[in-house]
């Protein structure tokens, strides 16, 4: 399923690049030498603060954070945002009164960023939220919100790079092996097309991103590790090598 303009690139490019090289090797051994940053640009990092803390309270200042330095001008940014706040409202109804209604300061990108959220939350009254968060300039955007999968668990995570960080946001919002089950089972779609040197398959660079993520985020969340070990338990053949390369052993 084709979305907006490009992804959010929460691992930087060349970060992922490598890790998919390091994954591409034929040796089962981790990669040493593959010198993987620790650090995620400063707008994901408040994800990765609340997926850490689980305060609530932080969900304000995140999305101003995300507002007042301008990422929320690309649209896929704000979408991912959207599948992180949305998934706090659909497991903490309380904290939409931490965000809605918008702060008069809001960008109007920052408007249409909590009109997904609304849209992936499934509040009752979203018919009204949108039409309170949108402009009439906005018909387009509203008409494509409404004709887009709710939740986020519906996306095809196969589809586009960006519908993935949509599931690591999320995940970060709820913790929930829904999303983390999906990205583990990408990466273990891209170990079998990899394996068979099926490189040219259209779901391969989405998948072999999915593996790459997983490669980032296992060392730094015990949750992450312990399911990828999970998953290991199971696996065989290329699946395996591939979770043992991620769990570097």
């Amino acid at each position: 399923m084709k979305i907006l303009p490009r992804s959010i690139k929460a691992l930087p490019l060349l970060v992922v690049m490598a890790a998919v090289a390091c994954l591409f090797a034929a040796s089962p051994r981790p990669c040493f030498a593959l010198a993987i940053s620790k650090g995620l640009p400063f707008y994901a990092q408040d994800m990765e603060f609340y997926y850490e803390h689980r305060r609530v309270e932080a969900l304000p200042g995140i999305l101003r954070t995300f507002d007042a330095q301008g990422v929320l001008r690309d649209s896929l940014k704000q979408i991912m945002l959207a599948a992180f706040i949305g998934q706090v409202l659909r497991d903490d109804p309380a904290a939409r009164q931490r965000i809605l209604p918008p702060a008069p300061t809001l960008s109007r990108d920052g408007r249409r960023t909590l009109a997904w959220a609304a849209h992936f939350a499934q509040l009752p009254d979203e018919a009204a939220l949108l039409a309170n968060l949108l402009q009439p300039s906005d018909n387009l955007l509203l008409d494509q919100i409404r004709r887009s999968p709710s939740p986020v668990t519906n996306w095809d995570i196969y589809s586009e790079k960006s519908v993935l960080q949509m599931y690591w946001a999320a995940f970060m919002a709820s913790g929930s092996n829904d999303f983390l089950d999906a990205i583990i089972r990408a990466a273990l779609h891209y170990a079998r097309l990899n394996g068979e040197g099926l490189r040219n398959d259209d779901t391969f660079s989405t998948s072999a991103a999915a593996a790459a993520s997983l490669y980032e985020f296992t060392p730094r969340h015990a949750a992450v590790k312990k399911r990828v070990e999970q998953f290991l338990q199971k696996a065989s053949g290329p699946e395996a090598e591939t979770l043992r390369i991620i769990l570097r052993k």
